[in-house]
């Protein structure tokens, strides 16, 4: 199975469950405030079969502004966000460039990608390294960048996994390109800890590929590949 199918069935299986949500709490408000059916789908101007479908979870698809004015007729604010979970679905230029870096690792060292974070038991998180080399009582976690688009979000965004799920070692992989190297490289007006990823010694591709092909953890760092 493929990340673009395993993305695809995710969020199928999150939504099914929003709405399913969305329609219990719709009824127990329509219940508590003594209204019909009828007197809810005329305010929201909505059809009264349809509103019943959307009270017993049997839609499949419900548009934000539907639910927001039927919330609205019930005394109820719709709250609609996006947060970081799962990464992004990967093309296969990412890929590519992953495993051919991930193809230096020898043993005693092995690699998985797509690795879950490891959380506390009960945590309901989604987020994943791109890949985690294993081996000698170490883990070492890779993170795998085409373009730097929106540096700060994507800074907050990979640190904020370090935090969560703190790896031994660390290697954070940028598609040597122009581009990512200039939105890397420190503006000479600025101090360097102003540019990003500054807590990340600059690593050499080939000092990384020595570490992998003698069986070692590479030191944690930011490398181009």
């Amino acid at each position: 199975m493929t990340s673009v199918d395993r993305a695809f069935d995710r969020g199928s299986r999150a939504g099914s469950h929003s709405l399913q949500v969305l329609a219990e709490e719709y009824r127990e408000a329509r219940l508590a405030a003594g209204l019909s059916q009828q007197s809810v789908a005329d305010a929201a101007r909505i059809s009264r079969p349809r509103i019943s479908e959307i009270e017993g979870g049997k839609i499949r698809t419900l548009t934000v502004v539907e639910a927001s004015r039927i919330a609205a007729v019930l005394g109820l604010e719709l709250s609609v966000r996006a947060y970081p979970n799962g990464g992004p679905t990967r093309d296969a230029a990412h890929a590519d460039r992953l495993g051919r870096l991930l193809g230096h690792v020898r043993a005693p060292l092995s690699y998985r990608t797509e690795v879950p974070l490891r959380l506390g038991p009960g945590t309901r998180d989604q987020r994943a390294w791109d890949a985690m080399v294993m081996g000698a009582r170490r883990v070492t976690a890779v993170e795998m960048e085409m373009r730097i688009r929106d540096g700060q979000a994507l800074e907050r965004r990979i640190n904020l996994k370090r935090r969560d799920d703190p790896p031994d070692r660390f290697l954070l992989v940028f598609a040597d390109t122009r581009t990512n190297r200039r939105a890397l490289a420190a503006s000479p007006a600025s101090p360097a800890s102003a540019a990003l990823f500054a807590d990340l010694p600059r690593l050499g591709l080939s000092s990384i590929l020595k570490c992998l092909e003698a069986g070692e953890h590479p030191p944690t760092g930011l490398v181009f590949a």
